[in-house]
């Protein structure tokens, strides 16, 4: 029998909003053009780029010229590192953490042999890091400091106000990826001391392959790719206009009711872990309860292999992970849970359900009832 889907997958991807799709495929069809074009086609594309480069530059507040589009988080985040990491001549030395996305991580890997040294910061059984021990590590080589904003696994939220203001008093660049903070936070970016900040679209339900990084300083940044001057040459290659436009046209929707949708991810969020610890025994949520993002949650299922579960709960239409998409086929548990303190057991008996605005109170309550027989079924 097949089930209807209940899709808790949202911190992976976002579905499109119907008015996003639309339009999007407004400039595929009547208003398509190349932006770099002299002609007024290309006028209207780049008309079409302005906006949304407002669009989104509202949402997370921050001045339109900060702003520069790129394909993905990833890369937004491997061109922070980049532009940091460039001139080695008096040592150099990448600050971040033991929690943070794979791209941060692997970039870690690739410039450690290329003569980066890098000091990873351990996290707290909450997944916070000790602000003390980040500023007794910071030294003259310290490059750059890169913190996660919020948890991809956990949704913690990281003191990024506090740590800007240490990296700022102690003449270093900070970089934060809020891929899967901005759309479920309220933010400001100019009033903080943060000097790159990377975020992607398809987290608050634009298409996906489309991104962005904040620079506060355009001087600061340097290009991966080299060609045209697109993107002030800072990134070059023909735009990906329906994506950028849908990423704008997410942005304003998000921002225009922000607050309410914040109030109701979370809602549902908590709706839901109040149900799954009240019917599944020996559940329990992972991270800090304080400090999260609105809409996830990581309940730990003791007893149960977390993987069967997440296939149980698949072959009933709920859709989860363990982990971030980007290492959900890789058989090692979860970095993050084990840099928590957790136990391999532990982190593999764990899962991730994260929330959208278009999640129902019916989907959490046909969820739990499916959460709570699969459970009993594998415990038996």
């Amino acid at each position: 029998m097949k089930h209807k889907e209940i899709y808790f997958d949202n911190n992976a991807t976002t579905k499109p909003l119907q008015e996003v799709r639309e339009e999007v495929l407004k400039v595929m069809d009547s208003e398509f053009g190349n932006p770099s074009s002299a002609h007024s086609t290309g006028k209207r594309a780049r008309k079409h780029l302005a906006l949304a480069r407002e669009q989104l530059s509202l949402l997370i507040g921050s001045d339109i010229s900060k702003i520069t589009f790129t394909g993905s988080g990833t890369e937004s985040n491997n061109m922070a590192f980049y532009s940091c990491t460039r001139d080695k001549s008096n040592g150099c030395q990448i600050l971040t953490t033991t929690v943070e996305h794979s791209s941060i991580h692997k970039m870690c890997n690739f410039l450690k042999l290329n003569g980066v040294s890098v000091n990873k910061l351990e996290v707290n059984s909450d997944g916070l890091i000790d602000l003390n021990e980040l500023k007794n590590a910071i030294t003259n080589s310290t490059s750059l400091v890169s913190v996660q904003w919020v948890n991809n696994e956990t949704g913690v939220i990281q003191p990024i106000s506090q740590i800007a203001e240490i990296c700022r008093d102690m003449g270093v660049p900070l970089h934060t990826d809020a891929a899967q903070a901005v759309g479920k936070m309220e933010m400001n970016i100019q009033e903080l001391p943060i000097d790159f900040l990377s975020l992607t679209g398809h987290k608050f339900h634009s298409p996906q392959g489309v991104g962005a990084i904040y620079c506060k300083e355009k001087y600061l940044l340097a290009p991966l790719l080299f060609g045209g001057f697109q993107e002030e040459g800072f990134r070059p290659g023909t735009e990906n206009v329906p994506g950028i436009v849908g990423m704008g046209k997410a942005a304003e929707i998000r921002r225009k009711d922000l607050a309410d949708l914040i109030s109701k991810m979370k809602d549902l969020r908590d709706r839901f872990e109040a149900m799954v610890l009240d019917f599944v025994p020996g559940s329990k949520v992972n991270g800090n309860l304080k400090n999260r993002v609105c809409n996830t949650s990581n309940i730990m299922f003791s007893g149960i292999d977390g993987r069967r579960l997440v296939k149980e709960l698949d072959q009933n239409g709920v859709r989860c992970s363990q982990s971030s998409a980007c290492t959900n086929f890789e058989t090692a548990p979860s970095y993050v849970l084990c840099a928590m303190g957790l136990s391999e057991e532990e982190a593999y008996s764990s899962i991730r359900f994260s929330f959208s605005v278009e999640n129902t109170y019916d989907e959490i309550d046909s969820a739990v009832k499916i959460i709570r027989e699969s459970a009993e079924k594998l415990k038996n």
